[in-house]
């Protein structure tokens, strides 16, 4: 059987879609990381609406096979959110500054993350898996919150270890941060994400970041306010600049 390619009769005159392969129960792991990284590309680019069809199509599976991993859109979301947070957690807490690297993440997928909370609150869930009505709920949206919070705890943890982050300062703190920059960020748009993003995390800097940790992010304008004054604290003198 040939691939997803173009067939020709004898005389070369008529062209005839090929049938997509078809490898079995085999393929199917490979077909479900297939289809979502097709639905990070189609999200980022087309919304949170793009045709389910479209996605299949980038996969090279049929739409078959994409309904038997991922029965609706809101299943196919949460499986592109799973992935993201194994991929972010492995990179974060190899990363010499772990914080940081779990934010710049947040800001590279900004795009993809506009698109996928549109799909979650369109179900009547919040962007951490949790029921905003009777209508919603189950194992899928609580498993999805529990990995969420222990990605992040594994990141803090890791990053106090380091040194980059303070030791007053939670993991739970770091699951709000988290929200605070990622939801702003999916909400602005796309000309205005780096100068949200350079605020936000102005002020998330200023409350997680040891004292040695502070450079001058770009595009910052000059400030006294930097360096603590008299009865300030480190963390009052940023939050104030």
């Amino acid at each position: 059987m040939t691939d997803a390619l173009t067939t020709h009769d004898d005389a070369g005159a008529r062209s005839v879609p090929a049938r997509k392969r078809n490898w079995g129960p085999s393929a199917g792991p490979a077909n479900r990381q297939a289809l979502i990284e097709a639905a990070r590309i189609e999200f980022a680019s087309g919304g949170g609406n793009v045709p389910l069809s479209r996605i299949a199509q980038r996969a090279n599976v049929g739409q078959g096979s994409l309904y038997r991993h991922f029965p609706d859109r809101l299943a196919l979301a949460t499986g592109v959110f799973e992935t993201n947070l194994v991929e972010v957690e492995k990179h974060a807490t190899q990363a010499e500054r772990p914080f940081s690297a779990l934010l710049d993440a947040i800001e590279e997928q900004a795009a993809e993350a506009s698109a996928l909370i549109e799909i979650v609150s369109a179900s009547g869930t919040d962007v951490s898996g949790n029921a905003m009505d009777s209508r919603s709920g189950g194992a899928g949206e609580s498993a999805l919150l529990t990995q969420l919070r222990t990605v992040v705890a594994c990141i803090h943890a890791a990053a106090v270890e380091a040194g980059e982050i303070t030791s007053h300062t939670t993991a739970e703190d770091l699951l709000v941060a988290v929200q605070m920059l990622a939801l702003p960020l999916a909400k602005s748009p796309k000309e205005h994400q780096a100068e949200t993003g350079r605020r936000a995390r102005r002020i998330l800097d200023a409350w997680f970041l040891t004292e040695d940790q502070h450079p001058r992010r770009a595009g910052d304008a000059p400030t006294e306010c930097g360096s603590p004054s008299a009865g300030r604290s480190h963390d009052q003198a940023n939050l104030r600049c």
